[in-house]
């Protein structure tokens, strides 16, 4: 019996310690989903915004994702305007804070907007907009990194939201 418990105990171990990794993934995953709901939220209450204005919203995403750092090095939070000005639907501005590299999934400020499968119902009419809140995290997993399946599904988690504005104005970035 000894021996069958010494040759079966690093498995349950190991099985505990993958157990552990998933509940965390899943409880970073959880709270990246909340911060994007509350960001876009947000954002899409105000009646104009002005470059001012990302300091407090980066400051809430911050807070809310708080104790995961998504504004510094360890992640990123994205925030785009999106609207379909008559020739498709187009990134009319686009601000980030933490780290460089992450790139957004709906692509950059100026250029055409891309819609990520996942949220491929997302259809704009001709002067209708939208605003996403993306947020990115890199956390190191535990039991679940390369040696046993690929790390990056683990360890580079993002979430986002799109929301409808309340006011078209804020498409627009007024000066301060």
């Amino acid at each position: 019996m000894a021996v069958e418990f010494t040759l079966l105990a690093p498995i349950l171990a190991l099985l505990g310690l993958a157990v552990l990794d998933v509940v965390d993934f899943l409880r970073i995953a959880l709270r990246l989903e909340r911060t994007a709901g509350e960001v876009a939220n947000v954002v899409a209450q105000y009646q104009a915004l002005r470059e001012p204005d990302f300091v407090t919203i980066f400051d809430l995403a911050g807070r809310v994702a708080a104790p995961y750092r998504v504004t510094s090095s360890d992640g990123a939070v994205i925030l785009s305007g999106l609207a379909n000005t008559g020739t498709g639907t187009m990134v009319m501005w686009q601000r980030r804070q933490g780290s460089g590299g992450y790139a957004s999934a709906f692509g950059t400020e100026g250029g055409a907007a891309t819609i990520p499968a996942r949220s491929a119902d997302l259809s704009l009419a001709v002067g209708q907009g939208a605003l996403v809140a993306e947020i990115f995290y890199a956390r190191e997993p535990w039991v679940l990194s390369g040696r046993f399946l690929s790390a990056d599904p683990f360890s580079r988690l993002q979430a986002f939201a799109l929301q409808r504005p309340r006011m078209v104005s804020i498409l627009r970035i007024s000066s301060p």
